[in-house]
């Protein structure tokens, strides 16, 4: 199996800012433990064979950033309004919990935003 294609450091350091995302928060929504992050981000590790997942995360390609190409892609981007990294963070958390446990946030939720009228 060949090597990982190698991240450029800063592209990876500009979408992670441009998007509001702590290394924690990056790393927990690609499935990788923090640590791994700050490496690629400082370079002390070159690829990663998540790759793919970290460029779906910060709405962009592999390719941009192992700087095949200088587009960002915007067309990655969802359409609608943007969610912030807390935001993810809390959709991220949800999806791992059971139907019963969402329905019952859901639930809490829809209430406090009354009561917040």
């Amino acid at each position: 199996m060949g090597a990982a294609p190698v991240i450029d450091s800063n592209r990876l350091k500009h979408r992670i800012e441009e998007l509001g995302f702590t290394h924690s928060q990056l790393a927990e929504l690609v499935g990788v433990r923090q640590p791994s992050i700050t490496r690629l981000i400082s370079g002390g590790q070159s690829g990663s064979r998540h790759l793919h997942k970290i460029a779906q995360v910060l709405q962009t390609t592999p390719e941009y950033l192992t700087r095949q190409t200088d587009e960002v892609d915007p067309s990655v981007a969802p359409s609608g309004p943007q969610l912030s990294s807390d935001e993810l963070g809390w959709l991220q958390k949800l999806r791992t919990l059971s139907a019963a446990d969402r329905e019952t946030i859901v639930n809490l939720t829809a209430s406090l935003s009354r009561g917040a009228k």
